[in-house]
């Protein structure tokens, strides 16, 4: 591939694969199909599209080899991304529409704009969504307590397209019910929970992908690759930037933007100062309740270094 045909790659894929995931989704809903499943095909061909891309174009071909972090990501995809997220949707909903109630006039009312074009709500609802995925993002790295589930995602050796779903439950179910109790409040209607869903798994897949990501000027609206890949650093006052899980206008509100200009992300990544971290799924599980362990594991292993 040439340098200019790669550079339009870099600056395309991503917005051409996630406007498509949006238009099937509207199509697939327009067809009568309920807004709780419709997102569900178009999800799986973005991780399809990206897993094979990531074979052909890498962005770093040492991200390609296994580091033993198959299995676990596979783990994490299974139970928290498709059985958790299958027991979350119902019970996400039911306080949603209770904490609605008691806002709005009724549990399907508010002040939502549902006249607007859909996708003129979609992007509304992602502004209003990113506020409280934000700060829930960033009070998993300020509070300890929060941080010993939200490490479980920081604890990926290298980022590659399975790796998006490498979150604690816990840790996931703060991130599920924190946009989707205010949108339901405001009297959102399925339609648009169900594009938010889609556009925060695309979004997610190709946030971490192992691809040469460009956006020029998006990089000020989506968080997308060339900023998380700083999230994902070793070095603390690196990685404690870039908090927006879709969208980075609330890390440019509060001042947590961070995109040198100078250098590149770091190719080495994860978790510093806990080197006994488990690399197993059931470990990982478990991990916010043997933290003190962990600690005192690792800095056996390495006293030099200083947990977070």
């Amino acid at each position: 591939m040439t340098p200019a045909a790669r550079n339009l790659f870099a600056m395309t894929i991503f917005p051409v694969v996630l406007g498509g995931a949006v238009a099937a989704t509207i199509a697939i809903m327009d067809r009568g199909v309920s807004p709780a499943i419709a997102f569900g095909g178009p999800v799986a061909a973005a991780y399809l599209i990206v897993m094979t891309l990531e074979r052909l174009l890498p962005l770093h071909r040492s991200w390609q080899q296994s580091r033993a972090d198959i299995h676990v990501d596979l783990g994490h995809l299974f139970f928290s991304g498709v059985v958790g997220l299958e027991l979350l949707r119902p019970l996400m909903l039911g306080i949603a529409v209770a904490v609605g109630s008691l806002i709005a006039s009724d549990a399907t009312g508010g002040p939502w704009p549902g006249d607007w074009p859909i996708v003129a709500q979609l992007v509304l609802a992602l502004v209003i969504g990113e506020f409280f995925l934000y700060w829930a993002h960033r009070l998993g790295h300020e509070w300890e307590w929060l941080w010993r589930f939200h490490a479980v995602h920081h604890s990926a050796p290298r980022l590659y397209f399975l790796n998006a779903a490498r979150f604690h439950p816990v840790d996931l179910a703060i991130s599920y019910f924190a946009p989707f109790i205010a949108l339901v409040a405001l009297g959102a209607g399925p339609e648009i929970l169900a594009l938010f869903a889609l556009v925060s798994a695309v979004h997610g897949i190709f946030q971490h992908a192992n691809l040469p990501l460009r956006l020029g000027p998006l990089n000020w609206f989506f968080s997308m690759a060339e900023l998380h890949r700083w999230h994902h650093s070793r070095i603390l006052d690196e990685a404690n930037t870039n908090y927006g899980q879709n969208l980075i206008v609330w890390d440019v509100v509060f001042g947590t933007r961070f995109l040198p200009a100078d250098r590149e992300p770091p190719e080495d990544i994860g978790l510093t100062g806990l080197s006994a971290f488990p690399m197993d799924y059931f470990g990982q599980l478990a991990s916010p309740f043997t933290w003190r362990r962990i600690e005192r594991e690792s800095e056996t292993a390495d006293p030099a270094v200083l947990a977070r």
